[in-house]
């Protein structure tokens, strides 16, 4: 077997160990998975692939393609946990690849391997990478797009060609999954690029055939919606992109300017805790390299495309994180090359068995304390979540035992990236998903299965209604109070009834007649409005979440 199969198959074994196998470990969490989840549970049990829909009501958020390919993966693999991550953990896996072939074109085969180990063990590659979200299957579209136009540059003819298609193949994927964005992601990388390369020509030319490829493949879908939804187009552009990137006063998730700046940092542990200074060494030394320019600009354009949005969420910068893993390959190659010092290296490591070392007497401490009662038992399986999460600490402090030992600069390197994705796997199995509701509600409400039967009318709030519907595969769900994500859908005529006011859950209860009425609620005892309901026949108070039941109404 020679060295670069060894170094391939060892990148397939730590893709499986990380991002397949604790799929299914863990509860789906609200609001994201459960909502994507459903979405696609809905699409699915309806047929219908081309109007996204949550609790039975129109949901214009997103295009169709993200769900369809999580409606996929449930199509064979079951409406299990596994299958609603999958599809954002393979989007990972097929970055990774992408990366490691766009990097096998212009460097040697060891430094295509690095880039693809440091991307996939980037901390919030691995949490995005095994979360059911959307924004791993755009990354990954994005990435590949970015990917394919950078050889077009260099080439001419049919294969130039070609290699544009293949951008605007993979651009056309991006919009299906998460719409506009798609395009301005390249636009930012791609435009000022060639700008400081002073190909105004290639400005003018080049990227109109990646967009009408782009075109073409979104186009189906695109006008299937128009025909069948003639709102969704209006609501996606000004509702979903226009009033989230520049409205001032109500922007959803709005934070500061500077906000994506701890989330890299963070996100790129343990790589963050290494890179500075191989990161300023290349740049002084190769900034002038049209790929390593390339790369830069990669990095640095989204990163404050997104920083000037109103609205920001961590997971938005994730297509800066294959350049940077890039980027920092090259530079720590160069470093391996020239037998520099890896005291940077070192520093990471020593930082990394500090965490690690804290998080063992952390975890020593709390199992103690649950053990004499001095705090509540926070899991059930707390025993062996414990025992779990006290092998992968041993186990990464090891790794980092032995990174400190090796004065060859990529073993280091490797068993820094291992230490870190051991922490992560077993963190990801061994967490309590009783100490939060959004963790824990999947388990809760199954417990309470047996409350629920086809005609049970089940009223939820906007905490808890994603949960509801794909726990107990309902798409009839009624809100109280506030509504939430899918006030849009709500404000259809034939949907209306499905909203609440205090009044109208008086009237359901008091009218109730032969029917089950399920309250499923966001509440904590002493809410007012709690006091002024009919007593529930059974109730349950789990954290914060209020499970009422009421019984069927009987003639005297």
């Amino acid at each position: 077997m020679t060295d670069s199969t060894r170094i391939l198959l060892g990148l397939v074994a730590l893709f499986v160990g990380v991002y397949l196998l604790p799929l299914n470990a863990r509860q789906l969490a609200v609001p994201d998975e459960m909502r994507y989840g459903e979405i696609s549970r809905e699409m699915l049990a309806s047929g219908d692939f081309i109007v996204p829909r949550l609790n039975g009501m129109r949901y214009f958020e997103k295009p169709a393609g993200g769900y369809v390919m999580n409606a996929a993966a449930m199509a064979v693999f079951g409406e299990t946990n596994f299958a609603v991550r999958l599809m954002s953990a393979l989007s990972i896996g097929l970055s990774a690849v992408g990366l490691y072939v766009f990097s096998k074109r212009y460097y040697a085969h060891q430094v295509a391997a690095l880039a693809a180990f440091v991307f996939l063990t980037c901390a919030e590659v691995m949490g995005v990478g095994t979360f059911s979200v959307l924004d791993s299957m755009l990354s990954c579209m994005v990435t590949l797009s970015l990917c394919s136009f950078y050889p077009a540059l260099s080439a001419s003819g049919k294969q130039r060609f070609a290699w544009l298609a293949l951008s605007g193949v993979f651009a056309g994927g991006a919009f299906l999954v998460k719409g506009f964005i798609a395009f301005a992601v390249p636009v930012v990388v791609i435009g000022p690029y060639l700008v400081l390369q002073r190909r105004w020509k290639d400005l003018l030319t080049l990227p109109w055939i990646p967009l009408a490829v782009a075109a073409l493949v979104s186009l189906p879908w695109s006008l299937a919606i128009a025909r069948r939804e003639p709102d969704f187009w209006r609501y996606f552009f000004w509702e979903e992109h226009m009033r989230r990137f520049f409205s001032r006063s109500n922007a959803q998730h709005a934070y500061p300017f500077w906000f994506f700046v701890p989330i890299f940092l963070g996100g790129t542990i343990p790589w963050s805790l290494i890179g500075p200074l191989p990161l300023r060494d290349l740049i002084r030394k190769r900034i002038s390299e049209p790929l390593i320019q390339y790369g830069l600009v990669w990095v640095g354009m989204p990163f404050l495309f997104f920083s000037c949005s109103s609205g920001k969420l961590g997971t938005y910068i994730l297509p800066c994180f294959a350049p940077f893993s890039l980027l920092l390959a090259v530079a720590l190659a160069d470093r391996f090359e020239s037998h520099h010092e890896n005291r940077c290296l070192q520093t990471g490591v020593i930082l990394t068995r500090v965490i690690v070392v804290l998080s063992l007497l952390t975890t020593i401490v709390v199992a103690s304390l649950q053990m004499f009662e001095r705090i509540p038992i926070l899991d059930a399986n707390v025993i062996p979540k414990t025992i779990g999460w006290l092998i992968g600490l041993s186990t990464a402090f090891v790794l980092t035992l032995g990174a400190s030992r090796d004065s060859r600069g990529l073993q280091k390197t490797i068993r820094l990236g291992l230490s870190v994705a051991t922490i992560f796997v077993t963190g990801t199995i061994c967490t309590p998903t009783e100490i939060s509701s959004s963790l824990g509600i999947q388990g809760f409400l199954e417990s309470e299965q047996r409350y629920i039967e086809p005609d049970t009318a089940i009223v939820a709030n906007t905490k808890t209604m994603q949960a509801l519907c794909y726990v107990y595969k309902r798409d009839d769900v009624y809100l109280f109070l506030d509504k939430g994500e899918i006030a849009y859908g709500l404000s259809y005529p034939e949907a209306q009834h499905r909203y609440l006011e205090t009044s109208g859950l008086h009237s359901m209860l008091d009218q109730r007649g032969a029917q089950r009425v399920v309250l499923a609620l966001k509440s904590s005892p002493g809410d007012s409005f709690r006091d002024a309901l009919p007593a529930p026949d059974y109730q349950r108070q789990w954290l914060n979440i209020w499970f009422a039941v009421f019984e069927p109404q009987t003639e005297n």
